[in-house]
This record gives structure tokens, sequence and C-alpha cells, in this order.
């Protein structure tokens, strides 16, 4: 099952900051939705993980913007299963604008947790395997220089 999912949208007037562009906690609120969504592409809807006692965390994440989002643009966001194993899964999402410009990226590693232990657990059987078919048949990813990327100021 090859889940073609994007998130689409567009810029609304309570995301616009003082500089006139969206607010960057808009953009991880953006990507959060769409980690979500993209999850319940793959049927692990919230209801679902509640019906098996069973959630996910965010163990980390970094945003990269790389292009401002103004008022009433449109965009969407493009997610990529760039690793996984059975407690975990390793994204890579990639925010473009209507004309196909990158204009952020978000990398997150989310791990399965048992609701009633707060421990790390497998994800169901079921959804491992979908992750999996979904990271075998999703769209060639080639790596941008995002991934993985280490926040630094660079020195000559």
């Amino acid at each position: 099952m090859t889940v073609n999912y994007f998130y689409r949208n567009t810029v609304q007037p309570s995301w616009i900051d003082h500089n006139n562009h969206m607010h960057d906690a808009q953009y991880y609120a953006v990507f959060s939705d769409s980690v979500v969504a993209f999850f319940e592409a793959m049927d692990f809807s919230v209801s679902r993980r509640k019906d098996q006692n069973i959630t996910i965390f965010s163990l980390e994440a970094h945003i990269t913007f790389l292009k401002e989002l103004v008022l009433d643009e449109s965009f969407y966001v493009q997610p990529h299963i760039y690793d996984y194993d059975a407690k975990r899964v390793h994204l890579f999402l990639s925010m473009y604008n209507a004309l196909d410009e990158p204009i952020a990226t978000y990398e997150i590693i989310m791990m399965a947790v048992n609701y009633q232990t707060r421990k790390s657990t497998i994800f169901p059987e079921d959804i491992l395997t979908t992750i999996q078919q979904q990271y075998e048949t999703q769209a060639a990813f080639t790596p941008p220089k995002q991934l993985g990327h280490v926040i630094q100021i660079p020195r000559k």
C-alpha cells in the first residue's frame, strides 16, 4: 500500500507574525499536523491508537527555513520515510510553495509508546507492515543537505 499523501493549505491571517510572513511556530504546527495526517493515511489514526493502547511520541525534530511564506500563499508538504525499525520512524518532510520551490524542511524521529506504561513499544504488526510497504514503494528520494544537518554557525 503506497500512500500518496500531501498536506495542502494556504497561509492564514492568524499565522502571520510581525515580519509579515508565516510565524516560525506555525511551521512546526503545520509539519506536526502533516505527520498526524500522514499516519492517519497509513491507517494509524489517533482513535485507532487509543483503541490499541499505543501512540507515537516525537523524539527529536529539526526545521530548516529556506524561504518565507506570506499571507494567502498556498503551499504543500510532502512526507518521506527515511528510515524505520520496529519502534521508530525517521521522517523527512519538505514544504513547497505553488511554484514547487522548497520553503522549509522538517526532520523528525517518532517512537511507538504504550499509553499506560509510557514506555517504548513495537508498532502493531499491520502498521509496521504498512510503514515497510510505504518505505519500499515511495517515490525516489535524494537526501537533501538538510537531512541530518547539524545546527552551527559556519566558520571559514
